[in-house]
Order: structure tokens, then C-alpha cells, then sequence
């Protein structure tokens, strides 16, 4: 099974996911292509997509939203698993567990992965979250960030993302290009 593990970074830590999800995928027999979504021209080669984006104002990159606009009729018959890189992930946070908590009940997933659901089977829609620094902020910004509990540093949980690599390794084994069982 050949996997394509395409993402949207703005300051690394997507592109650090995604790496580790490649190298993870490998780890289970499976040839993994790891690729900006920027740079993704085509589908054909690939069984399975993973597409992935860093998050700001609610929303995908515009290199993934843009991927998927592009490649829109390539997903259809492809396996395809979505993740998402924000201040809140499934299993860690930089803000305050109990803010996390309420923003991970009330936040809507991305219209990127929306559009992506009606394009193909989308598996899963993970989210990570990301590392954070001072700088990532802009002045009022860092105010903002410290009221709501937020913590500067890597909350980036790699036990959960080579879980999921595990999940979708196990779930996508033996998958045609076609979507079906071989």
C-alpha cells in the first residue's frame, strides 16, 4: 500500500506531525510519501491520503484548503484520513484543560475537511496540538493567549500521534486503489 501524508504548516509543528505519522506508517510496512500539500500534483500513485493542516482563525491553511479544491475529483475511491493542528488537540492542549474541553465540544471542523467529506471516505478527522511560542502570537494576542491559560511549548502528544498511525495503518492494510479489500 503506497501513503501519501501530505500537510499545511505555518510554523513547523504540522510538518513535525505529519513526519512522525510517516515514519510511524513505515513502521507498519507501508510506503509512505510525506509532501507539502503545495507540492501534491496528483493522486493516482497513492491508496490512501493523509491530509493535514495547521489551524488559525478556525480554519485549514490555504495550501491545504487549496489542495483540496484542486484535487477534488482525484479523492473519490481513495481512503482518506484528515488531521488538524491547533492550541487544542484530542489528548493535550496549550490552553486550560477546562477551555479546552468546552472549545473541543463547540468548535466546528474546518470547511476545508467539510468539502474534503464530500469529496471521499474520509476515516477520521484527528486533532493535534501544535507547539506554541511567544512569538507565534502578535502583542494582544499573547495577552489573549495568557487569559485563557495558555502555556507555551510543545503539547504536541506523539504517543497519540503514532496511535492514529497505527489506527489508519490497520484499518487502510490491504486497501485497493480502488477502496476495496485485496
Amino acid at each position: 500500500m503506497t501513503v501519501l501524508v501530505a500537510y499545511a504548516t505555518a510554523k513547523g509543528s504540522t510538518r513535525g506531525i505529519a513526519e512522525r505519522l510517516g515514519s510511524s506508517l513505515e513502521e507498519f510496512g507501508q510506503l509512505v510519501a510525506v509532501r507539502p500539500a503545495s507540492d501534491v500534483s496528483h493522486l493516482d500513485s497513492y491508496d490512501v491520503i493523509v491530509l493535514g493542516s495547521a489551524i488559525h482563525g478556525g480554519q485549514w491553511l490555504a495550501e491545504a484548503s487549496d489542495a483540496v479544491e484542486r484535487l477534488w475529483s482525484e479523492f473519490q475511491g481513495k481512503q482518506v484520513w484528515a488531521f488538524s493542528v491547533s492550541s487544542v488537540g484530542a489528548t493535550s492542549t496549550t490552553l486550560s484543560k477546562r477551555l479546552a474541553r468546552i472549545l473541543s465540544r463547540v468548535t466546528p471542523e474546518p470547511r476545508a475537511v467539510q468539502m474534503l467529506r464530500r469529496a471521499a471516505d474520509v476515516r477520521d478527522h484527528r486533532f493535534f496540538a501544535g507547539a506554541i511560542s511567544p512569538g507565534d502570537w502578535p502583542g494582544f494576542g499573547r495577552v489573549v493567549f495568557t487569559l485563557m491559560g495558555g502555556h507555551y511549548g510543545d503539547a504536541r502528544d506523539w504517543t497519540d500521534v503514532c496511535s492514529w498511525a497505527a489506527t489508519i495503518a490497520t484499518l487502510s492494510d490491504g486497501v485497493g486503489k480502488d477502496g476495496r479489500r485485496t
